[in-house]
């Protein structure tokens, strides 16, 4: 009886040991499982604050880049025409009569050509379109491309315009400057439908073309989709595409109003 006891004491005790090991290692895997999860995660965070500052750094040059490249057409090409329009003026006295018309035509082409380097310097230059803003710095783009006819354009603003952070608007107007400029060189379109709202928990921003489109599936993006994705996301905004092949490109972007600044 005695040897049962003793039995049934040790079946007990290695059963409560059996259990506390159980107990120990299942501990242990869940701990080691969410010590694993928490790195993956911190991983996740800083690959993530890593690309978006690698971003920035790279939107930071391409806006240097531009305001150097605005510089270089006002300062230097500008006047270099500016003072060749000056000399052209300066012959048109000595000319024979009969050739006053095609003289002043060529004036003219000078002239407006010298306007457009003019307008495009402009909006290159990130001072220039943070001074005006982003309504007036997209409707001078729209009447560029109006100038230029290339495709016909419908423009509306719907709800009461307000501000936001200027380094922002200048983002948000740089994937629209890129979409139009996508518009004329990809998608054959003849009408382009742009449209702006200021509603209460979004600024809403959308570029409808009547194109050829493209096929999502199977077309990888280019290298100016891809940098208007990436200019959304350093300022938080939503950036959506729809097309279908000959089905035009609609391009959405949503920027929410927790970040405006009255």
């Amino acid at each position: 009886m005695e040897n049962e006891k003793e039995v049934i004491s040790l079946i007990i005790y290695v059963s409560i040991l059996i259990v506390i090991l159980i107990v120990f290692v299942v501990t242990f895997f869940l701990a080691y499982q969410r010590r694993k999860t928490e790195l993956l995660i911190e991983k996740a965070d800083q690959l993530q604050k890593f690309e978006l500052e690698l971003s920035k750094a790279q939107t930071e040059i391409q806006e240097q880049t531009f305001k150097n490249i605005s510089w270089e057409l006002h300062d230097n090409i500008g006047q270099l025409l500016s003072v060749a329009k000056m000399q052209l003026n300066m012959l048109q006295h000595d000319l024979p009569e009969e050739k006053q018309k095609g003289f002043e035509e060529a004036s003219n082409v000078l002239g407006q050509g010298l306007k457009e380097l003019r307008q495009l310097s402009h909006m290159l230059n990130t001072d220039f379109v943070s001074k005006i803003g982003l309504q007036e710095s997209i409707e001078n783009e729209i009447n560029r491309f109006k100038r230029l006819n290339f495709l016909s354009i419908q423009y509306d603003v719907e709800g009461e315009s307000y501000n936001i952070d200027k380094k922002d608007e200048i983002i948000i107007f740089r994937i629209f400057q890129e979409c139009f400029s996508n518009v004329v060189k990809y998608s054959k379109a003849s009408v382009l439908n742009i449209t702006v709202r200021y509603l209460p928990s979004e600024l809403y921003v959308n570029a409808t073309d009547n194109g050829v489109g493209f096929n999502q599936d199977s077309e990888s993006e280019g290298t100016g989709l891809m940098n208007m994705r990436k200019r959304a996301e350093l300022i938080g905004a939503d950036l959506s595409i729809k097309t279908a092949k000959n089905e035009g490109v609609s391009l959405t972007l949503r920027y929410p109003t927790k970040q405006l600044v009255k």
